[in-house]
């Protein structure tokens, strides 16, 4: 009886760890955990609750904007400034096993020639 007392309670506590790593939220953006990437923008699309999200030429990784649409220019605006634009984006180093080819990245900068036209690095 206690052995099975042990296992339940030793698979529930690995449950509960695995799904933590899983859903964890992802690191506030700094100058020591984010990688840039240039490219041509593409595209830029918005999906969900006014999140934007932008893909570059030649690049099979897709970059995401929180909110992106909240408090900034409208998606038509961005598609016309930016479409065919050299584009420097700034993301946050992180892996997720929901995502394990890190396909997915967050937008932590955003700099279109030398002007910064979104930051949340602290």
């Amino acid at each position: 009886m206690v052995r099975k007392k042990i296992v339940i309670t030793s698979i529930f506590a690995g449950l509960i760890v695995c799904l933590a790593a899983i859903f964890r939220p992802v690191p506030a953006a700094s100058p020591e955990n984010t990688l840039k990437s240039r490219g041509t923008v593409e595209t830029v699309f918005e999906t969900g609750e006014n999140d934007l999200v932008f893909k570059l030429k030649g690049d099979d990784r897709i970059y995401y904007l929180n909110q992106g649409l909240e408090n900034g220019p409208t998606l038509a605006e961005l598609r016309e400034d930016l479409s065919g634009q050299a584009i420097e984006i700034y993301y946050v180093k992180y892996w997720t096993p929901i995502d394990p080819l890190s396909k997915l990245k967050h937008i932590a900068k955003v700099d279109v020639n030398q002007t910064t036209l979104y930051s949340e690095i602290e």
